[in-house]
């Protein structure tokens, strides 16, 4: 996957070397959350992150430097230590939760594992009742408490929950990067930049119609600014292309109803001349809020607490 460097990115990234370097300079190491709703990098930075920080093979052992774990969809303190072994690509196996933590131990430190990406905490506060993820959070405690390393954490807004209501992890990790969807304002032209990019490989010509203010302001409205669903958009547009078909407000619109929203009139349909030219957030509409996170370009309760 094409890795484009916008602003956010680049901040993101320094951030997580930041917290990087502090590991093994005391036993309190420097931690942060970098949260965002679905589909605006979160795992991919996370990914990139661990790609540019790949193992070393060493004589005796495989040196990891930095190691992304995914908190499990229904969280136990049991699927937690084991979800430590599967990011380093170790079998669980059998065995008590106590035994999977001790493991895990050894192996990070065994492996000289330096900097630990917790990606999806919202899963720690998802399912299950109240005691259900705060033993899964206590857990996670547990383990990053006896590995005294820096940690990332990654999440969805609602993650802030966590923090809020755990005074240990909450002093312990004070520091938040929020990453947002592009906008018609201050990022709309990353969001054009952004829209070249992923045209790579494509004629010039269509790069440079697609990134164009009124492609561009109609493809915002079309994806609400979220990175992954632009990418898909573009995807598919790149196939179309590739296919020998012309890029035009038409073929996007026919694109737009057959693939995204074939419900959508005219009015709703962001390629249509008569497209109304605003968000399609509202109910039963494409990017309607969601119960859990809310809007996505509104700041929300669970960042107002931050």
């Amino acid at each position: 996957m094409i890795c484009i460097e916008t602003l956010a990115f680049q901040d993101a990234m320094a951030r997580l070397a930041e917290c990087h370097a502090d590991s093994g300079v005391d036993d309190d190491p420097l931690s942060m959350k970098l949260l965002g709703v679905s589909g605006v990098g979160k795992s991919f930075i996370f990914k990139e992150y661990c790609l540019r920080h790949p193992p070393v093979i060493e004589d005796e052992v495989t040196r990891i430097p930095v190691v992304r774990v995914q908190i499990p969809s229904k969280p136990t303190r049991k699927s937690i230590f084991a979800a430590f072994l599967k990011a380093v690509q170790i079998n669980v196996g059998s065995g008590s939760a106590d035994r999977l933590r001790e493991r895990a131990q050894m192996l990070y430190t065994t492996c000289g594992v330096e900097f630990i990406c917790v990606d999806e905490i919202q899963h720690l506060i998802d399912r299950g009742q109240a005691n259900t993820f705060a033993s899964a959070a206590d857990a996670l405690k547990e383990i990053l408490d006896l590995l005294k390393i820096p940690v990332a954490y990654g999440g969805a807004p609602r993650a802030r929950i966590l923090f809020a209501h755990n005074g240990q992890l909450r002093s312990r990790v004070p520091e938040m990067l929020k990453l947002h969807p592009f906008d018609l304002e201050d990022r709309f032209p990353q969001f054009r930049g952004f829209l070249y990019e992923l045209a790579a490989g494509m004629r010039e010509e269509n790069r440079k119609w697609l990134a164009s203010i009124n492609v561009a302001t109609r493809m915002f409205y079309a994806t609400d600014g979220i990175h992954r669903t632009t990418a898909f958009m573009v995807k598919r547009m790149r196939s179309m292309a590739g296919k020998g078909q012309t890029l035009n407000f038409f073929t996007l619109e026919k694109m737009f109803e057959r693939h995204y929203w074939s419900a959508a009139s005219a009015e709703l349909n962001p390629f249509h001349k008569s497209f109304a030219m605003r968000r399609l957030n509202r109910v039963g509409e494409l990017h309607e809020p969601t119960y859990l996170d809310g809007d996505n370009h509104e700041e929300d309760m669970f960042y107002e607490q931050a």
